[in-house]
């Protein structure tokens, strides 16, 4: 991968992924062996997780608070995953009721949420069956060095697994295997577990190849395992994969199957890695160093098994900046993160616009949501949306068409709202279904609450 980063900035990645197949396939060039260890960046001052205590009364003097996690897979909620931990690598636990707002800021409007803020906190003693594939680079690059150290980290975190959990492992160059199968017996995984550097291996680098075949031997786990995540290490840049990126982040989203990236040393392609894990809730991570191997692996999977997730409304659609603030009775500690949640096409958003029982006027209180829309729409010029419209199942006795009708009266004001400050009419589409598509239980209120609903879809972005 070092070899061929100069040729990347000259010719492109498209390019050079074409001219590396093809020496490939003549078996004429490797990738080179890189050096073990990297420089890391000035003040790269890493803390790595190694035990759970409860929070105490007052606040640590190196107490810290840490968002490694942000999912925006639903559109009209941002969950941000929350560690406080201190300088020795305590987790603190057993602060749910501290975490008292969260201050956000896109486009220069800030917003402080409190009474919307939900709350949870997730701890391995809630006994959560978690199955985790790890899936380690043994590219040419890689070196008989750190293949084996990473080996030895793999083994190490065998013995520090959590009882009921299963783990995997999966190494890949441009081709994979699954060389640990999926199993929750340390010993089993200990004794499958191949400690000869880069024996069989040491070629090209196919990180998708190597995800991609992660999600399915999770997809096959025992529906026990309730959650599924992937912790993928490169030390480089993707070049031999025929799948791309968009298929595996679309499989992980459709299996339900967390991929956490780990990117070391210094000749890694910078975002590439963080974009596949923040689009699918995943941790990013990145370090320097061999040593740092077996505590990175097992802070990464105590941070799957341990975390508070704070959800938000997510009321406006852009590139923001949340801050988590936690708060003690005479102090406060804050963790910052940036992350945009844009929808993709094809995702379903919620509209927070409201109506009167029975009637299709749009009420004051909405004007916050249909900004937001018109809003990104501005943002994207060339972004198109349909704007969909639900009822719940009141009045579908009395006329069968009736609900429909009302559903679809609802979505054109939502239109004409959003044309009116200023968005083409060609890029805006209605359609109303009425009570046939209900998202939750009619002989409820707060069911029936939820089916009444405008979605936008966005179809061309």
């Amino acid at each position: 991968m070092i070899f061929w980063q100069p040729f990347r900035t000259i010719l492109g990645p498209a390019v050079v992924v074409c001219i590396a197949s093809l020496l490939q396939a003549c078996g004429s060039l490797r990738e080179p062996e890189a050096v073990a260890d990297a420089t890391p960046p000035a003040g790269y001052a890493p803390v790595y997780i190694r035990a759970n205590a409860p929070i105490p009364k007052t606040r640590p003097s190196s107490a810290r608070a840490e968002v490694l996690r942000i999912d925006t897979r639903d559109p009209s909620t941002v969950k941000l995953y929350v560690n406080i931990v201190d300088s020795t690598g305590l987790n603190f636990i057993g602060a749910r009721s501290m975490i008292c707002a969260v201050v956000d800021s896109v486009d220069g409007e800030k917003r402080t949420v409190t009474k919307q803020l939900v709350v949870r906190e997730v701890t391995e003693a809630d006994r959560i069956p978690t199955a985790v594939a790890l899936v380690s680079d043994n590219s040419g690059s890689m070196g008989e060095t750190r293949a084996r150290a990473v080996q030895d980290a793999l083994s190490s975190l065998f013995d520090q697994k959590i009882s009921g959990d299963a783990l995997a492992v999966v190494r890949y160059d441009e081709k994979t295997s699954v060389e640990v199968p999926l199993s929750t017996s340390p010993t089993e995984l200990k004794n499958n577990l191949r400690r000869d550097g880069l024996t069989g291996f040491g070629g090209y680098t196919a990180i998708h190849t190597g995800i991609a075949a992660a999600i399915e031997h999770l997809n096959n786990a025992p529906s026990t395992f309730t959650s599924k995540s992937i912790i993928v290490f490169t030390d480089g840049w993707e070049n031999s994969s025929k799948i791309s990126k968009d298929s595996i982040i679309q499989r992980a989203i459709e299996t339900k199957t967390t991929i956490c990236a780990v990117d070391f040393g210094e000749n890694v392609n910078d975002g590439y890695m963080e974009s596949i894990a923040r689009a699918t809730g995943g941790i990013y991570t990145r370090i320097y160093g061999t040593s740092e191997f077996k505590p990175m692996f097992e802070d990464v999977y105590r941070r799957i098994k341990n975390h508070y997730v704070v959800e938000i409304p997510a009321e406006t659609y852009g590139r923001h900046t949340s801050s988590v603030r936690i708060c003690w009775p005479k102090d406060t500690l804050q963790a910052t993160v940036e992350y945009d949640n844009t929808p993709d096409v094809g995702a379903i958003a919620v509209l927070g616009v409201q109506f009167d029982y029975d009637k299709a006027v749009i009420k004051k209180e909405s004007d916050v949501a249909i900004r937001n829309v018109a809003r990104l729409m501005k943002a994207f010029p060339n972004m198109e949306i349909e704007l969909r419209g639900h009822t719940d199942n009141r009045n579908s006795t009395a006329d069968l068409d009736y609900n429909r009708k009302l559903s679809e009266k609802r979505a054109q004001a939502v239109r004409d709202a959003i044309v009116a400050r200023g968005i083409d009419a060609r890029r805006v589409s209605a359609i109303g279904y009425g009570d046939t598509v209900p998202v939750a239980d009619n002989n409820t209120e707060a069911g029936r609450a939820r089916n009444r609903r405008t979605e936008f879809v966005i179809l061309r972005k």
